[in-house]
């Protein structure tokens, strides 16, 4: 496979790695089937590729960040819900929200079963689907300034994304709820509470990102993927999760 640029996403190989940069707004990607399907293509034809050994995920500060969320809800929402305090959340677009959330639980039942490891670098704002879908991959990094927003709350939505599910099995029952009830999440928080791996200056931040990453692909595929698929076991019950989220009316 060869280097890849499109509107919402470019894919870059460096040597053994493939880094998938978003860098316009994902939730558009998420909300079209012409431009969902190729993007699951553009996956499974890496995981087929023998001489990749690992995926990245890193993105663009504004795309996975309030304001891209506040765009796509203000789209689909009755704008006089928006903010306000109900037990119902009620769409304009109703389809488009099931889109959404349909391709989003997609996208992190398929990163979680991945053959090869997967790692995220974030930067800027991460809101809460892309929390919950960051989740997922194996291995996280993220610059000093990067912090994830729990903006659902806002809105009056659900964690999407498999957040609940994440989180709860990480942090325990108890900080899980009170986290998901917060504002927001600091990267050094993260750090503290074990959700991502390493905070990694703004300099170079990539190139240092994959210094690290590549001390972990050296290894043998076998090891990688045997070691991946293993530890991964914990997770079956990911799927029931999502299932229910799937069909979750709040």
């Amino acid at each position: 496979m060869e280097n890849l640029i499109t509107k919402y996403y470019d894919v870059t190989l460096r040597d053994e790695l493939a880094i998938i940069l978003f860098k316009s707004d994902v939730f558009e990607l998420l909300c079209h089937r012409n431009n969902f399907d190729p993007f699951f293509n553009v996956l499974e034809n890496l995981r087929k590729d023998h001489k990749i050994k690992a995926l990245i995920f890193s993105n663009e500060p504004d795309c996975l960040g309030e304001k891209a969320y506040d765009n796509f809800l203000k789209k689909i929402m009755f704008q006089e819900n928006i903010n306000k305090d109900s037990e119902t959340s009620n769409f304009d677009n109703n389809h488009k929200r099931i889109i959404e959330l349909t391709v989003l639980n997609r996208f992190v039942r398929y990163i979680s079963n991945y053959q090869k490891l997967c790692f995220s670098i974030l930067k800027g704002n991460i809101v809460t689907p892309f929390f919950g879908l960051s989740l997922a991959t194996d291995i996280r990094y993220t610059t000093p300034e990067t912090y994830f927003s729990l903006a659902h709350n806002k809105y009056g939505l659900h964690p999407s994304g498999g957040l609940a599910y994440f989180l709860v099995h990480q942090l325990g029952y108890n900080k899980a709820i009170e986290l998901m009830f917060s504002e927001s999440i600091s990267s050094q928080e993260a750090l503290e509470l074990g959700l991502i791996n390493k905070i990694i200056p703004k300099d170079n931040f990539l190139d240092v990102a994959v210094d690290h990453i590549k001390k972990i692909t050296r290894l043998n595929n076998s090891v990688l993927n045997s070691t991946k698929r293993l530890s991964s076991y914990t997770r079956r019950s990911l799927f029931d999760y999502l299932d229910f989220e799937d069909i979750y009316k709040p």
